[in-house]
This record gives C-alpha cells, structure tokens and sequence, in this order.
C-alpha cells in the first residue's frame, strides 16, 4: 500500500510535498483558520458546516476551499474554491469532482482524492505542505489544514481547507530542481 500512495505522490509531480504535523504548521492564516475550527468545534468531534460563518473570516476567503464528502457512492465534490486557489492551479473547479483534477494535472486528482477520503475518515484535521509545480503558477512553497465539517456531528459530510502559497526563493527552486533531477 505504501508503494502506491509513493507512486501516486510521484507520478503528479508532488513529490517535495506531504503530511505536516498540526504543530509544524507555521502561516499565520492556517493557523488562525485551525483554531478557528477548534473554537467551533468545542467538545464535539467537528464542527457543523453550519458552525462556519464566512462573516469571521472574510479577509480569508481566497485561500479557502470547501469540498462536499458524498457517501453513498462515495464522492468528493469541489462546492467552494477561493480565487488564490483557482490562480494556483490554473482553474476553478468549483461544482466539479476531485478526481476531474487529473484532466489539469495527470495523477494530481488522484492523490487529492485519497487526502481528503483520509480526512473525511479520520474525521481530525490534517496538515499538508512543502513545494511542487502548480499548473497557474509554477513551483511554488505551500501549507494548508484541511479540516473536516459534519452535520450530524459523527460522518464528514465537507472538507473545509485553508491554503496559503508563497512562491520559491532562486535557492529553493534550485534545491528543488536538483531533487528532481
């Protein structure tokens, strides 16, 4: 199994990103986003979708995503994506499925689907970050929370996402493309 989640990270081209531990997370808007989850959270295991109120995070908005987790089949769905996330990956696939990343960025759809099938299961947030080429800007460095959302307090029914993106120093698009090579 191990083999084939290296082989999915390697053949979309994101090998210089990964899982980051909560605490290592260090952007200023991820981190005021995952606490602001907590804080909606409270003593429950997740927040309601509803528990989200864009009014308190407005400024935000251009770093955020929300994805639909669909059960019955199972389904992961594009419902909000804010325009820094658009720019990053060359496209809004707002109301589109996951999956139909892979039309923009081979394989990049595929890894996508599985992080968020894991969130939705681990129902906890997840941290994410390093650098990869994205399809809108290029090699870029980035962080994010995904952080999963349920109605009825026990199933993922969305996937709320922070992302922050900060293009690579010469240095660091040099170390990189020395990994690569």
């Amino acid at each position: 199994m191990k083999e084939y989640y290296e082989g999915l990270i390697a053949s979309a081209g994101a090998t210089g990103a990964g899982l980051r531990k909560l605490r290592d997370l260090t952007d200023p808007m991820v981190l005021e986003m995952l606490n602001y989850w907590y804080a909606k959270r409270g003593e429950r295991l997740m927040p309601s979708p509803s528990d989200m109120n864009p009014v308190d995070f407005a400024r935000h908005m251009p770093h955020l995503m929300m994805i639909q987790v669909d059960h019955d089949p199972f389904m992961l769905t594009y419902r909000l994506v804010g325009e820094e996330v658009a720019h990053s990956h060359g496209v809004n696939l707002r109301g589109r499925p996951v999956l139909d990343v892979n039309e923009r960025a081979p394989h990049l759809g595929a890894v996508l689907h599985e992080l968020y099938k894991a969130v939705a299961a681990l129902r906890r947030p997840v941290g994410v970050g390093g650098n990869m080429k994205f399809a809108g800007r290029g090699h870029m460095t980035f962080e994010a929370a995904y952080m999963p959302l349920s109605v009825d307090g026990e199933r993922t029914d969305r996937i709320f996402t922070a992302t922050s993106y900060r293009p690579l120093s010469v240095a660091e698009r040099f170390a990189t493309e020395m990994a690569e090579a």
